[in-house]
């Protein structure tokens, strides 16, 4: 037992006192090479035997411990696994004394440090990770002891404005946590969290945009495959597209967990008090007008005066695409449903995927309301090529079939349109499981709507047979009977 203490203290203390042999040496192994190989092979062949138990804390090895110390110490070049699995190591410390964590934590910040100054690139992809490494320096410490939230605060600060597209999901709901423990304590204003929030909030959307590009690409490259029968192509791209569907939906969770740490700061009165105060010092701050304009969108707060002055003023000093975009939301709310479908058209032309889509979504609904159904048809389809992940376009399209039965005569045609509808909503949830609720309301309320068995049989159709659902739909579907 008096032999594990010294290990472990040497671990959490020695460590931070040393300087490392390596600085005097550039090669990978150190000074002494004989001696890293060695240490490498002891530590090796024990921290496995230890992953193999599961990492049991009755079956680490303080000899490993001891190796793994010489190694990071003294040829911290040798390899990344020195890093990762040091993190592993510092965990049992950690769980096992909590006591002493925060000289472990302290430890674990050498390793992420020496692991950004030694592997500064990902040696797999050559691409830099020095924002990674920092991220989850950040949230290691967050994850450890809450109290250090400062902290961890300011490192995750620098990572996001060192490459936001480094970061993890984890990573970012960590920095939005820390952020509002920082205004909880007195640390920061109010306005951190907005401005944070925003900042967020923008890095997973581009995530999941440049996710759903893959998407689209790998679908192609599928279908490629799919015509030459290359059934091992076929069977790898399936692979990758399930983790790029994996990835994109963990982001739709970061965004969604984004949103709910964001409510208690995000009620309309509090975020217009804030912006106001913002707004009179500086009124002519572009990026100010602009993160007012989207955030008072996300919340639903556009019938506010500030959302008005806020859009107008930016249209005169930045004519944009996102400035565009917010005089539209304004008149779709007064239901000038022409002039709204005027400024997204503009809007369309911006950068941002999220806002694009956006704007194509608002303006099928400018179209719907003024009653030219085919067209809002058209432009849902954009707002699905736009996000291609995104289920509620086959939603918006579903309820404009629904609402188009009126058009349609004879006892059959008539129906039909809500097979053609529920089709849409199917479509929808099975490719977007955070619409699946909404969609799963309106099959349920739809289907009500098909026809009874016995108008099926005697107008000479059965179940399970195609039919063309004739005017602007133009689609065919399968006949279903009400159940």
């Amino acid at each position: 037992m008096k032999t594990k203490k010294l290990i472990m203290i040497a671990v959490a203390l020695g460590m931070a006192m040393s300087v490392t042999a390596q600085e005097a040496s550039e090669s990978k192994y150190g000074a002494d090479s004989v001696a890293c190989v060695t240490n490498l092979s002891i530590y090796g062949e024990a921290y496995k035997q230890w992953e193999a138990a599961k990492f049991a804390p009755e079956s680490i090895s303080m000899e490993m411990v001891k190796a793994w110390r010489e190694v990071f110490l003294n040829c911290p070049r040798s390899s990344q696994l020195i890093y990762t699995r040091g993190e592993k190591i510092m965990d049992y410390f950690i769980r096992t004394n909590p006591k002493d964590k925060d000289a472990y934590i302290d430890t674990i910040c050498m390793m992420m440090d020496n692991r950004a100054k030694y592997f500064p690139t990902d040696p797999k992809t050559g691409a830099s990770q020095v924002a990674s490494i920092l991220g989850r320096k950040g949230l290691l410490i967050y994850t450890y002891n809450k109290n250090r939230y400062e902290e961890a605060y300011n490192i995750l600060k620098d990572a996001v404005a060192l490459d936001p597209s480094q970061l993890q999901g984890a990573y970012i709901d960590a920095y939005f946590k820390a952020t509002i423990d920082m205004v909880n304590n007195n640390k920061a204003e109010k306005m951190t969290v907005i401005n944070v929030y925003q900042e967020l909030s923008e890095v997973v959307d581009n995530n999941i945009s440049a996710l759903a590009e893959t998407e689209a690409e790998l679908v192609a490259a599928k279908e490629e495959a799919e015509a030459t029968e290359d059934a091992d192509a076929v069977a790898g791209f399936d692979k990758q597209l399930e983790k790029n569907e994996k990835t994109i939906n963990i982001n739709k969770g970061v965004k969604s967990n984004l949103d709910n740490l964001f409510q208690p700061y995000a009620s309309c009165e509090d975020l217009i008090k804030v912006f106001s105060a913002k707004m009179k010092e500086t009124p002519d701050d572009v990026v100010l007008l602009k993160r007012i304009t989207t955030i008072l969108d996300k919340k639903d707060c556009t019938d506010s005066k500030l959302f008005l002055d806020a859009a107008v003023k930016l249209n005169e000093l930045e004519p944009s695409p996102e400035a565009s975009y917010s005089l539209g939301v304004k008149f779709f709310k007064d239901r000038k449903w022409s002039d709204a479908a005027t400024f997204f058209e503009q809007a369309t032309k911006t950068d941002n995927n999220d806002r694009k889509y956006r704007a194509y979504r608002n303006l099928g609904m400018c179209y719907q309301n003024m009653g030219s159904m085919g067209r809002a048809r058209d432009i849902f389809k954009r707002a699905a090529q736009v996000d291609p992940t995104n289920g509620e376009p086959y939603i918006l399209i579903g309820l404009l079939y629904a609402e188009s039965a009126k058009q349609f005569s004879g006892e059959i045609e008539s129906r039909a349109v809500y097979w053609a509808a529920v089709d849409k909503f199917v479509k929808a949830k099975n490719m977007d499981p955070s619409v699946a609720s909404r969609a799963n309301s309106y099959i349920a309320t739809y289907s009500q709507y098909f026809p009874e068995m016995q108008k099926i049989f005697f107008n000479d159709y059965s179940e399970g047979q195609t039919f063309h659902v004739g005017g602007w739909i133009n689609e065919t579907t399968t006949i279903r009977a009400k159940k």
